[in-house]
């Protein structure tokens, strides 16, 4: 029997996030030398120190950080970074279909690149191209996210399933919404077409003149 980990929202938000930047050792380098997969190890290394308290409240946080995200504007963002278009007449449009895996995998990538982009990308997407920050935007999926916690609890335990991890957070806080689950409604409706470029025009013009390099 598992209790429910004490800790205080602000102490498991700050589990989180700590845990995310330390385990990215290139954070202070050019984005080239990122590699998504070696973030992932590390990060699993790190939480397999932790108890499996700490280790549930990381896929707690996680989860709710993965529902934030689950808005139209991060899947506009994700239509401008990733999806295909054509240009008619200076008319940059957009297809507009949206993967449910790939936003899913798209959405951990955000995550992954730390707790102040995070905070500014979900109230503005137009933050991607304030200058802070530089990323590789041919490689948008960070699908091993999904699994950290369990694979770093079972470094050292016997890991039933594969999922006592995620299994205790939906059985402690019933509340949470899991990525995969048809509880969840996307706020808001995201747009496309050619609607794109006229609600984010300089955004669309960067991210596509980077594509086309």
């Amino acid at each position: 029997m598992i209790n429910k980990p004490n800790m205080s929202p602000q102490e498991e938000e700050n589990f989180f996030w700590n845990a995310i930047e330390i385990s990215n050792r290139s954070q202070s380098s050019h984005w080239s030398d990122y590699d998504i997969e070696e973030h992932l190890e590390n990060l699993i290394e790190l939480l397999s120190h932790h108890t499996k308290e700490e280790l549930i409240i990381f896929e707690k946080v996680f989860q709710e950080k993965m529902y934030e995200l689950y808005t139209s504007n991060i899947a506009e963002l994700s239509i401008i970074l990733e999806n295909g278009y054509t240009t008619e007449d200076g008319k940059i449009i957009f297809d507009d279909y949206i993967s449910t895996d790939g936003f899913i995998y798209f959405r951990c990538w955000l995550i992954l690149k730390g707790k102040q982009f995070f905070e500014e990308i979900t109230k503005d997407i137009n933050a991607f191209i304030n200058g802070k920050y530089s990323f590789n935007i041919g490689d948008t999926w960070a699908e091993g996210l999904l699994y950290v916690s369990d694979e770093a609890y079972s470094v050292n335990h016997e890991n039933q399933d594969n999922s006592e991890i995620q299994d205790a957070v939906a059985n402690l806080f019933p509340d949470v919404i899991h990525y995969d689950s048809l509880d969840g409604e996307m706020h808001g409706v995201p747009r496309g077409g050619e609607d794109l470029q006229d609600i984010y025009s300089q955004l669309v013009k960067e991210i596509t003149d980077l594509r086309n390099e």
